[in-house]
């Protein structure tokens, strides 16, 4: 697996370049993304060479504090216990796993990710203000998340998110998968994860969309649907970014994915043994706008784009 394939995309809403307004995922909160290193704060716009495309990607798509407060929140209710052991697959940098630790004394976070320089990074800029304790309660992970290993058992949650499950394009494959987290969690343990749907999820197309830094400097971020095989459901996508002054960075991050529904995964996951797969689609405000808020549904609308959440426990 490459740099491109360890971290996904969050694209999210009615639109891919409109969602991270409205889902919980993306949705900008003061205070709370990431800080970068003191490259990325020089003075001067942001451009290809003064900047690191990880914290690049940060800025555009994360906001761990909002997937984690979902999270959370469905754990206890469908637990009635707080969640204090999480494991993040294909964790990438690690922003979530990092966020999760500093948020509860108790909190343990398990990153699992291929790519060991992208765990380096994270472990480098993310965790580097974390106390001895607190390092001690991150473990990070340079493994498959098929055989993740015994460090990575017993959890209380796991987390696929980004559609990064997706990299699995073979059915047995992905059972395969969902039968070792099965195995991994603890017995009332609960699987997260996100999922991109709608008729756009197979248009090749381009979304651009303006990002600000924590310091207000901008750079353009494009989501970039570039190929769809509709024989095999496969889709190659691309992250490029382009800066106010100086040459652009594309291909910054490569995915090749194959397409699923909701309807496979959910099968999959009553297949790999869970007893319960829930689908949380996104509500609407007075004006049919999408308010951040995720709850249980079994019909949703059929629009162009949409993200929603899964989970599986039981």
């Amino acid at each position: 697996m490459t740099v491109a394939d360890s971290s996904v995309a969050r694209t999210t809403s009615k639109r891919v370049a409109q969602m991270l307004e409205s889902k919980p995922v993306a949705k900008p909160v003061a205070n709370a993304r990431p800080k970068a290193g003191k490259n990325a704060k020089a003075a001067g716009p942001i451009t290809r060479d003064n900047t690191d495309r990880l914290w690049l990607y940060i800025w555009s798509v994360q906001c761990p504090e909002a997937e984690i407060d979902f999270v959370t929140d469905r754990f206890k209710k469908l637990t009635g216990r707080p969640l204090r052991r999480l494991r993040e697959d294909f964790c990438g940098a690690a922003a979530t796993s990092t966020y999760f630790v500093r948020q509860h004394a108790e909190n343990v976070a398990i990153g699992v990710d291929l790519h060991k320089p992208t765990l380096a990074w994270g472990l480098k800029n993310l965790a580097k203000d974390f106390t001895p304790e607190q390092r001690e309660r991150l473990i990070l992970l340079n493994k498959n998340v098929l055989e993740p290993g015994p460090q990575a058992q017993k959890v209380d949650a796991i987390l696929a998110m980004n559609f990064s499950y997706w990299i699995f394009q073979e059915r047995e494959t992905m059972l395969q998968y969902f039968r070792s987290v099965k195995k991994s969690l603890k017995p009332d343990g609960v699987f997260f994860m996100d999922i991109h749907g709608g008729y756009e999820t197979t248009k090749e197309q381009q979304e651009p969309r303006w990002i600000k830094s924590p310091d207000g400097r901008r750079f353009r971020y494009i989501w970039d649907q570039n190929k769809f095989n509709p024989v095999t459901s496969e889709t190659q996508c691309f992250i490029h970014f382009e800066f106010e002054k100086g040459p652009a960075l594309h291909k910054a991050f490569s995915y090749t994915w194959r397409v699923w529904t909701v309807r496979e995964i959910r099968e999959l996951l009553l297949e790999a043994g869970f007893k319960h797969a829930t689908f949380y689609g996104e509500n609407e405000d007075e004006k049919g706008k999408g308010n951040g808020i995720y709850t249980p549904k079994t019909r949703y609308d059929a629009d162009a784009s949409f993200i929603a959440y899964l989970s599986a426990h039981g």
